[in-house]
């Protein structure tokens, strides 16, 4: 039960920041295509790497724990750099409870 949980917030994570990937390049009129680009490169990454955390926990894959957590906590860590705002410490908040259970449920197993 505590793997679906996990993997459905995972999953929320991924896709709203693969909607963040497309939503800011459209809408960010004063950056140039190139850094766009990267922006979107960055944050794509980042949402596939949600989905590939899922699915290594659903497959119970043990050598993807310490990349999930990695992945949790740059992205928990990057608040730092950001202008911070009610959506980004939501995202923290977010990414920690993740974090927190990722961790619970790998040392239960």
């Amino acid at each position: 039960m505590l793997k679906k949980i996990i993997s459905i917030l995972l999953i929320i994570s991924g896709l709203s920041t693969f909607v963040v990937a497309v939503y800011y390049p459209v809408n960010a009129t004063t950056v140039s295509f190139s850094l766009k680009m990267i922006f979107f490169l960055l944050l794509f990454t980042d949402a596939v790497c949600y989905f590939v955390a899922t699915w290594g926990i659903l497959k119970n894959k043990k050598w993807l724990f310490p990349w999930t957590v990695a992945l949790l906590v740059i992205n928990i860590l990057g608040l730092i750099f950001d202008d911070i705002g009610a959506i980004d410490i939501t995202y923290g908040i977010f990414n920690f409870l993740i974090l927190v259970l990722v961790i619970y449920n790998h040392q239960k197993n």
